[in-house]
C-alpha cells in the first residue's frame, strides 16, 4: 500500500469494536494503510452507522456487550452490505470459524478472521490487502 493516499482515494472502514485499546490500535494501523475510519463501539452505536452510512470494509469484534458480533452479521446482511468484513476476536478458532461460515451464508464478504491477541504484522497486512481490494473495486466500478 503507498503511504498517504490522497482524500478521494481512501476507503472507508468502520471498527465495531468494544474494546477501547483495540480499537484505537486498529485505527492508527488502517491510517496507516490509507483508510478513513469511524468507530462504533457497541451493537446499536454500528447499527445506527450502517443505516445512514456505506463502509467499504468493515472490522467486527464478536464480543459486543450485550449483544454478539453475529447480529451484526445479520444486520449487514438485511441491509445487503457489500463491504469486506474482517472478525477481529479473541473467540476460540470452532467460534470464529462458524461464524464466519454464517456470514458467507448470509452472502457477506467475509475474510479469513484475525485472532486476539492481535499480531501487528498480521493486522498490517490484512488491513492493507482490505485497501488494495477496495481500490480494485472502486476502480473496477468507476470503469463501467
Amino acid at each position: 500500500a503507498e503511504p498517504n493516499p490522497s482524500a478521494d482515494e481512501r476507503s472507508s472502514l468502520l471498527i465495531i469494536e468494544d474494546a477501547p485499546i483495540h480499537s484505537t490500535l486498529i485505527a492508527r494501523i488502517s491510517a496507516k494503510v490509507g483508510f478513513t475510519t469511524e468507530t462504533a463501539s457497541s451493537y446499536e452505536d454500528a447499527s445506527n452507522l450502517l443505516q445512514t452510512e456505506k463502509y467499504d470494509c468493515i472490522t467486527l469484534d464478536l464480543g459486543l456487550g450485550e449483544h454478539i458480533g453475529r447480529e451484526v452479521l445479520y444486520a449487514l446482511s438485511k441491509i445487503r452490505s457489500k463491504a469486506r468484513v474482517i472478525i477481529i476476536s479473541g473467540s476460540e478458532k470452532g467460534e470464529l470459524d462458524k461464524t464466519v461460515q454464517i456470514g458467507r451464508s448470509l452472502g457477506l464478504n467475509i475474510g479469513e478472521p484475525v485472532p486476539k491477541p492481535i499480531d501487528l504484522k498480521v493486522l498490517r497486512e490484512t488491513l492493507e490487502h482490505l485497501r488494495t481490494q477496495s481500490r480494485l473495486e472502486k476502480r473496477a466500478t468507476y470503469a463501467i
